[in-house]
């Protein structure tokens, strides 16, 4: 039995002392045993579905949602498109982040969706992809359809690869259809949100296909 003197050389017991840590210490390990043994009750929301971050080489699609519409980015034919304008224009010699810009920003370079045009920052060249006015897209009733290009482009998806969404404040509701018909074949989805109808931005630098959802 544990006591102790005081100052006065009274006898004082610790047993009530050592009775409530001892209580407190039993409350703790069976809250403890409770969680591990109902952790087996925990399950991760259907919609989430468990995917790891793609590799840096992985192929990337990019659509964009926009008006309960979705739009493809074609990055590879617009860079060749701009490509072209610019051997055309300078066959011969190297030109500067600048002067694309500038070709760019007289020529009309893109497809029935964009128009592609070039912002020079500190950080590097950035090209922006404008949306069309009168562009037509894919409303979300038709996005489970065969013959959509969305879907078209699921299928071209490579192992690995991963489609990334860009989602105006009007399309949450297209770009969660979409997902979920991305998630369902098994391939990684990412997005990025932008306010009102400002352009696409994409850089050679930077995140963005990378944060998966």
């Amino acid at each position: 039995m544990s006591r102790r003197r005081s100052a006065g050389g009274a006898a004082i017991s610790l047993d009530s002392f050592l009775d409530i840590v001892t209580n407190v210490v039993g409350v703790l390990i069976l809250i403890a045993v409770v969680t591990v043994l109902s952790a087996s009750d925990f399950a991760v929301a259907s919609g989430a579905t468990a995917l790891s971050a793609p590799r840096q080489s992985a192929s990337r699609i990019v659509f964009e949602c926009s008006g309960d519409r979705l739009y493809f980015v074609d990055e590879e034919r617009n860079a060749e498109r701009v490509r072209r304008l610019v051997r055309r224009e300078y066959p011969d010699e190297p030109i500067s982040g600048d002067v694309v810009a500038a070709l760019l920003a007289l020529h009309d370079v893109g497809d029935a969706n964009h128009r592609v045009q070039a912002e020079i920052h500190p950080q590097g060249m950035v090209w922006t992809y404008a949306l069309r006015r009168g562009a037509l897209g894919e409303p979300i009733d038709s996005l489970g359809q065969i013959a959509t290009t969305f879907q078209r482009k699921l299928s071209e998806l490579g192992p690995g690869g991963f489609v990334y969404f860009v989602v105006h404040d009007d399309s949450f509701e297209a770009f969660r259809q979409a997902r979920d018909l991305a998630r369902a074949r098994g391939i990684a989805t990412g997005w990025h949100p932008v306010e009102g109808q400002a352009p696409l931005r994409l850089s050679g630098r930077g995140s963005l296909g990378k944060r998966i959802q």
